[in-house]
C-alpha cells in the first residue's frame, strides 16, 4: 500500500556559484530565476513562485526532476531525456516507454505504458499495486512485488490489467472508455512515494535468516520523471483522473498535488480504490516515512505524523477537484499491512469517512462491508450497500453530478 504524502527530497540544495553555461540541472541544484541565474533552494521552498520557473515547482513540491524552464537555452540532466519529448504511440494500442533516471528497487530502469486516443482530451492515469515493504523482513520475504525483478517492457506485454476494468474501450457503460490511458507500474515497495535508496542490515529471528539487502525506494522520483513526459505527452488534456488499487491508490493521492502542479489548466481529480488513509498502528508511519524517505507538502501540517489529515487537506487545498474513495471496511490486506484486528480497521476507517469525507463539497467514498480487498477489477459487477453499482457511482463521480453520493453500510 503505497506512500504517505507527496514526497520530496529532503536534501537542502545550495546556489552553485557562476557559470558560463545557461542555467540548468547540469550547474544548478537549486531553481533557475527568470533572468536566468542559479539561487539557491531547499525542498520545501515555493519555487514556481516569485519568478522562479522550474517545470514541476509549485509550494508542494520544489524541483523535484529539476527541469528548469527559465530560457529556452537550458540543460537536461545528462542521460534524462528533454522532457519536452512527447511519448509517440500508435492510437488505442498499448505502448510501453522506458523512462530514463527511473529506477525500481534493485536499480534497474522501469518505464510507463500509454494507449492514446484522439476520442476526447481526457486522461485516465492507473497506478498499479503490490503490497510496500520497510525493513528486512518486508523487503526479504516479499511484500512488496517486484523489487527484486524490477519491471519492464517484457512485464508490461505480459500485463494483465490492461485487459480489463475501465480500459475497456468497447463496453458502451464505462465511463473511462474514450479517455487516454496511462499504466504506472509499481516496482519500488514504497507506494509510490519515496525517494531514497535504504540498506537494511541483516536479520535473524521469527524463523527467517535474511542478509543484508538494498532497495532504490524511488516511487516518487519516478513519478515526476513521468510527469514530466506525460505533460508533454498531452498538453492539451482537458480532464485529467489519477487512479490506482492498493498500494496505487495511496500514490494517486500523494502524487495528486504533483499532476496537478504539472496540468494547472486541467481539471485533475483522484479516484482511489482500497487506499484509506487510516493512521498505521504503532510506530509503522515513523518507519515507512524515514524507510522512504517521504515529504510532506509545506503546508499539510502534521501529515508525516497524521496520515489522516492528508486527504483533508487535499479537499481543502484543491476544492475545484474531486476525490473519490472505493473501500471495504475490513480490508483484509490493508489491516495487515496496517497491523490491526479486522474490528479496530473498521473502527479506523468509519473515523476517516468522517473526518475527511463527510459534509465535503468535493470528496465522497462507495464503501462496502467485509474483508475484500480492491473493486477495480470488479469495476461492471461490483455492487455497493444500497442499490447503487461502482458502475453507476463512477459515472456520477467522472461526470460531477447528483448521482455522486455516498454509499456505506
Amino acid at each position: 500500500m503505497r506512500h504517505l504524502l507527496v514526497l520530496l527530497p529532503v536534501v537542502l540544495f545550495a546556489a552553485c556559484g557562476t557559470s558560463d553555461a545557461p542555467c540548468g540541472p547540469a550547474n544548478c541544484g537549486g531553481c533557475c530565476s527568470a533572468s536566468g541565474e542559479c539561487v539557491s533552494g531547499a525542498a520545501n521552498d515555493a519555487c514556481g513562485t516569485a519568478g522562479l520557473a522550474c517545470s514541476v515547482c509549485s509550494p508542494q513540491q520544489a524541483c523535484m526532476s529539476k527541469r528548469c524552464e527559465a530560457s529556452s537555452t537550458v540543460e537536461m540532466d545528462a542521460g534524462i531525456p528533454d522532457a519536452g519529448n512527447p511519448i509517440v504511440a500508435q492510437p488505442e494500442t498499448w505502448t510501453w516507454a522506458p523512462i530514463a533516471g527511473s529506477a525500481c528497487g534493485n536499480g534497474a530502469e522501469t518505464g510507463v505504458g500509454v494507449n492514446v486516443t484522439t476520442r476526447t482530451q481526457d486522461v485516465l492515469i492507473y497506478l498499479q499495486g503490490g503490497g510496500a515493504c520497510w525493513n528486512t523482513l518486508t523487503c526479504g520475504v516479499g511484500a512488496a512485488t517486484n523489487i527484486d525483478t524490477g519491471y519492464d517492457a517484457a512485464d508490461f506485454a505480459a500485463e494483465g490489467t490492461l485487459n480489463g476494468g475501465p480500459f475497456q474501450r468497447a463496453t458502451v457503460n464505462n465511463p473511462f472508455k474514450d479517455m487516454s490511458f496511462v499504466f504506472v507500474p509499481y516496482c519500488t515497495g514504497d507506494v509510490h512515494s519515496g525517494d531514497k535508496v535504504t540498506t537494511y542490515p541483516p536479520f535473524s529471528a521469527a524463523g527467517y535468516t535474511l542478509p543484508e539487502k538494498t532497495v532504490h525506494h524511488k516511487g516518487a522520483r519516478n513519478m515526476a520523471l513521468i510527469i514530466d513526459r506525460l505533460r508533454d505527452t498531452f498538453p492539451n488534456a482537458q480532464r485529467i483522473f489519477i487512479s490506482g488499487s492498493s498500494a496505487g491508490a495511496y500514490g494517486a493521492q500523494f502524487n495528486f498535488p504533483a499532476l496537478k502542479a504539472a496540468f494547472p489548466n486541467a481539471e485533475v481529480h483522484s479516484y482511489a480504490d482500497c487506499g484509506q488513509m487510516v493512521n498505521p498502528s504503532g510506530t509503522l508511519l515513523t518507519e515507512w516515512v524515514t524507510s522512504w524517505n517521504m515529504q510532506a507538502p509545506a503546508d499539510c501540517v502534521g501529515c508525516t505524523t497524521d496520515f489522516t489529515k492528508f486527504p483533508k487537506w487535499l479537499n481543502d487545498t484543491y476544492p475545484q477537484s474531486r476525490f473519490g474513495l472505493l473501500a471495504f471496511t475490513q480490508d483484509n490486506t490493508l489491516r495487515q499491512f496496517f497491523s490491526y484486528s479486522p474490528a479496530d480497521f473498521e473502527t479506523q476507517t468509519r473515523a476517516l469517512l468522517s473526518s475527511a469525507y463527510d459534509g465535503e463539497a468535493n470528496a465522497r467514498y462507495f464503501v462496502v462491508g467485509g474483508n475484500s480487498h480492491t473493486m477495480l477489477g470488479s469495476f461492471f459487477t461490483q455492487q455497493g450497500p444500497g442499490t447503487l453499482s461502482l458502475r453507476d457511482w463512477t459515472a456520477g463521480f467522472v461526470a460531477g453530478d447528483a448521482t455522486w453520493t455516498n454509499e456505506k453500510p
